[in-house]
């Protein structure tokens, strides 16, 4: 019997040591890939990328064979989600070369974590990396707007340098910056309005990446200038009407894109029109008016001869404003309310020679200075003066005098006149030959107190030699008498002695 048993323990200790190899083969079966391919790593092939890139590279290894899962942290999230893309290692656990993460336009700046999981519902995180995309808000910006100018990537309070060269390869700004604790970094330059266009590079450099701190890093980025677009605006408008020679107005604003006041403008240029209807009738001249705001105030001067109408008004077409530095607006065509353009009313500036006339032997004189609404004399046209009695009327010419610049013209008064004594009216009236007149009107007295005086100072005259001849004439008859008596009483004497002494 005790034979039997000891055969029975050698068999069961048999068994029990094949048990043992089994399990240590199927021990060393499952750690002979971990230790042949590691704990699996992850890195992009650069810290730093731009929209040109395209694409992400991912070099990793140490992944076993089966599926891996990519899922994606952007700057806007705060947790990751799958990608869609999903990879099989190939020889050696390393990542296959054609695995990206592709780079878009609209993909928002700043840091991005890529993490590699076993599963599309659950990200168990195999292996994680980060990288920074970085650039230009925009690709493209015109003259004045400011370049926003963002990105991730960098390891944590670190400082960077950004520099921008124009197209000529000119440094025109740089700047220190510090990246935040997310790694994330943002800048803005303003653009000049007289800067180069075409083509601006923007340059970062510095130490330290998100996932390595001792890493030196140089990247590139790019942004387009253009010209500025302008912006137009009407602040004032023209008058509801003017008068032929008058000065039509009209006011607005040109802004630069980023709102600042336009304060210059090429030389010799009339970009404001000046339309009847829809045809060209003459140009503006503008000049600014107000700096601080940016207003402009085109004005155009209405020919004498201008064609009576209500459909007046400015137009400013769309890129003819031009600031002297390529920069040009508005963007499509502006104009202003429409105006009425009207004959003009003449303007009288008159001096009669008194306010009263005499009649008979009276005379009154008047001279005008007649002119349009701008103050240009009429110098070539009609003038005349009516004199307006209680009883008739009497027309005369003005004459144009080109020393005094101004219309004259006389009338004497008559015998005739002494029925029409009294107020009369002076209406003096113009005209020229494009229809554009005017009248004014004056008073003076007329009176014969001249006459009058004269007629009495005559019969003053007469009735006081009447006098005198019959108070003082009698007494001069009879001494002259006597004198004369005593003349011939001597003659007759002396002719006596003569005879009597032959």
């Amino acid at each position: 019997m005790s034979g039997e048993t000891n055969i029975d323990k050698e068999s069961e200790m048999k068994r029990v040591q094949v048990a043992t190899i089994l399990v240590l083969v199927v021990l060393a079966v499952s750690l002979v890939p971990r230790l042949a391919h590691g704990a699996p790593t992850l890195q992009t092939s650069l810290p730093l990328y731009t929209a040109r890139d395209k694409q992400v590279s991912l070099i990793g290894s140490g992944f076993g064979s089966q599926d891996y899962y990519m899922w994606v942290e952007t700057p806007n999230e705060n947790r990751t989600h799958f990608s869609g893309k999903i990879f099989t290692p190939v020889a050696g656990g390393l990542i296959p070369p054609s695995v990206s993460l592709p780079i878009s336009a609209d993909d928002p700046l700043g840091t991005y974590l890529v993490s590699i999981s076993t599963s599309a519902e659950v990200d168990d995180q195999q292996a994680i990396a980060h990288f920074g995309l970085w650039g230009t808000i925009q690709p493209l910006y015109q003259r004045t707007q400011s370049v926003k100018i963002w990105g991730g990537g960098l390891f944590p309070g670190t400082s960077l340098k950004l520099s921008i060269r124009n197209p000529a390869g000119d440094y025109v700004h740089t700047a220190t910056l510090a990246s935040n604790t997310e790694g994330n970094f943002n800048h803005t330059w303003r653009i000049s309005e007289d800067a180069v266009t075409e083509a601006y590079k923007v340059l970062i450099d510095g130490t330290g990446t998100f996932d390595n701190p001792q890493q030196d890093y140089v990247s590139e980025s790019r942004f387009t200038v253009t010209q500025a677009i302008l912006s137009v605006q009407i602040v004032t408008g023209p008058s509801p009407s003017y008068q032929r020679t008058e000065t039509a107005k009209v006011s607005l604003t040109l802004k630069y894109p980023d709102g600042s006041p336009v304060l210059k403008s090429k030389l010799d240029i009339h970009p404001i029109s000046l339309l009847q209807n829809q045809s060209t009738v003459g140009y503006a001249t503008v000049s600014l008016t107000d700096a601080a705001n940016g207003i402009w105030t085109a004005e155009s001067k209405l020919s004498v001869n201008a064609t009576p109408s209500t459909r007046y008004r400015f137009n400013l077409p769309a890129m003819s404003f031009d600031d002297g530095f390529g920069n040009s607006g508005g963007a499509a065509d502006t104009f202003s309310e429409y105006f009425q353009v009207r004959n003009a009313s003449l303007i009288f500036a008159s001096e009669v020679n008194g306010t009263q006339i005499q009649v008979p032997f009276g005379q009154v004189s008047i001279i005008s200075k007649i002119t349009y609404p701008d103050g240009t004399p009429l110098s070539s046209g009609t003038a005349r003066v009516q004199i307006f009695t209680g009883s008739s009327t009497s027309d005369i010419k003005l004459t144009y005098d080109p020393i005094i610049k101004a219309w004259r013209a006389s009338y004497s008064s008559a015998f005739s006149d002494l029925w029409r004594v009294g107020a009369w009216r002076l209406q003096v009236e113009a005209y020229d030959t494009f229809g554009n007149s005017g009248t004014a009107t004056y008073e003076v007295t007329a009176q014969p107190y001249l006459l009058i005086a004269l007629i009495a100072a005559l019969i003053a005259l007469a009735l006081f030699g009447r006098w005198t001849f019959s108070h003082y004439g009698r007494k001069v008859y009879f001494r002259i008498r006597k004198i004369v008596m005593r003349l011939r009483g001597r003659r007759t004497l002396e002719s006596s002695t003569e005879i009597s002494h032959p």
